[in-house]
Formats: C-alpha cells, sequence, structure tokens
C-alpha cells in the first residue's frame, strides 16, 4: 500500500512539473531591445515586432503598424545602469472613416496633438497608458485628465469640429459618388448601399451635428515617447519611440 502510494505521489510531482513546463512554453514573456546605450538597454515587454516596420537611427526609433499590434499599455524596460529617467508621452489623434459595411474604415485628413505628459518610473519599468482598456495600465483618458473617452471626442469637437465636418462629408461624398457611378456592381447584391448611397448624396452637411453622425471613430494614430536621462557615468542621453498606426478595419 505504502508502495502504491508512493508511486502516486512521485507520477503527480512529474505530472506537475511537466505541466508547469508547457505553461512557461505556452506564456512566454518576450522582450524586444528597442535602443542600446553602451552596456544598456531600453526594451519594451511582448511586442509583436514583426507586426511593424521599424525604423531605427541612435536616438529614434519609429514603429510603424502593419497588423493589430500596438504599444498601448505595453511596458517598457531599462536597465539598472540608465539613472535619473524622465519620461514624457504625447498623442496624435485622428478619425477612421466608416462608410457601407463591406469597406474598410480609412483615416481622414486630419490629425492633432494632446499636450504632453509625464510618466512614472518604478522599478525600472514604464507602463504606456492604454487607450482601449484591454491592460491594467492607466487609461489614455485618465491621464489627460478626462473621465471617459467620449470627453476626449468632445475636446476636439469643441477645437475642430466644423474642419473635420468638412473633410468627413467631402471624403463621404466621394466615396459615394464613385458607388453610384458604378452602382451596376451592386444592382443584384447589395441594393441597400446603393440606397445608403442616394441617401447620402441627397443631404445636407449642416445635417450632421456630430461624429457619430458622421460615422467617424477617434484614435491614436501616433504615440511619441521620449525617454531621457543620465547613464552610470553620467553622460546624458535622449531617446524618441514614436509609433505609427496605419489602420484600415
Amino acid at each position: 500500500m505504502n508502495k502504491i502510494r508512493w508511486l502516486y505521489l512521485v507520477t503527480i510531482i512529474l505530472i506537475g512539473s511537466n505541466s508547469s513546463k508547457i505553461y512557461g512554453q505556452a506564456n512566454p514573456s518576450s522582450s524586444f531591445t528597442i535602443f542600446e546605450i553602451g552596456s544598456n538597454r531600453i526594451e519594451v515587454l511582448n511586442v509583436k515586432d514583426k507586426e511593424f516596420n521599424i525604423h531605427s537611427s541612435e536616438d529614434t526609433a519609429v514603429f510603424e503598424s502593419i497588423a493589430f499590434d500596438s504599444f498601448n499599455g505595453k511596458t517598457l524596460i531599462l536597465s539598472d545602469g540608465l539613472q535619473n529617467v524622465q519620461v514624457r508621452i504625447k498623442y496624435g489623434f485622428s478619425f477612421l472613416q466608416y462608410t457601407t459595411d463591406n469597406a474598410s474604415a480609412y483615416a481622414i485628413s486630419y490629425f492633432k496633438f494632446s499636450d504632453w505628459f509625464d510618466l512614472d518610473v518604478k522599478n525600472n519599468h514604464i507602463k504606456v497608458p492604454d487607450y482601449y482598456g484591454n491592460t491594467d495600465a492607466i487609461r489614455v483618458h485618465e491621464l489627460m485628465g478626462f473621465e471617459g473617452l467620449k470627453e476626449i471626442e468632445s475636446w476636439i469637437q469643441g477645437l475642430d469640429f466644423e474642419r473635420i465636418r468638412v473633410v468627413s462629408f467631402e471624403s463621404q461624398k466621394s466615396f459615394f459618388g464613385d458607388l453610384i457611378e458604378d452602382k451596376g456592381t451592386y444592382d443584384v447584391c447589395c441594393q441597400e448601399y446603393i440606397e445608403q448611397a442616394q441617401k447620402f448624396l441627397n443631404s445636407s452637411i449642416e445635417d450632421y451635428k456630430s461624429f457619430a453622425d458622421l460615422n467617424l471613430e477617434l484614435y491614436p494614430e501616433q504615440i511619441i515617447i521620449v525617454i531621457s536621462g543620465n547613464t552610470e557615468l553620467g553622460k546624458p542621453f535622449r531617446k524618441t519611440i514614436i509609433e505609427k498606426q496605419h489602420r484600415f478595419r
């Protein structure tokens, strides 16, 4: 009986050990080195570098998104030798234009930078704020002092609504005009798109009172992070990370 119990315990221990190895392999915490500063590094955790076109120089790294990954909610890690570190961030906002439900949304010709904001450095880690709230990082609207994303929209609406309305209206006018010219393609399968286009083309720009009326979605097209400080030898450094989102949904 004791022998059977001993074998049972050994089996449980082996299974647990193998399960830990499998779990560790399935959930790796990978890092990508953005900058090397002497023997020190600035890295980012769990970024899918293959989802970006990356252009790097000595002091600037530009990440152009070609898929869905983003720096939103990511963690930057600094080597111990980097001292007196200060981190600032700002956002460049634009809008995605939605039209028919079979067409990808596209960015309109509008861009607005936020102010600069300071980020905390804790134990050599920097949490990048999360726009969409998919992580436990502070939300972008909270960093900016707003209660929600709608307040960011209201801030931009108060500054630039008339300009944005013109850009969106003219863009949709062009899109739906092209659809009507090619309506033979839609006559059989998608009559509702023709009706949608005709309704829009018969409307006035004054009919659109909000971003929702214009089928616009605010999103952060750019994130700029500036990290400065000194190495352990006292040499100053200043590094800039720029993320550009080219998002078509």
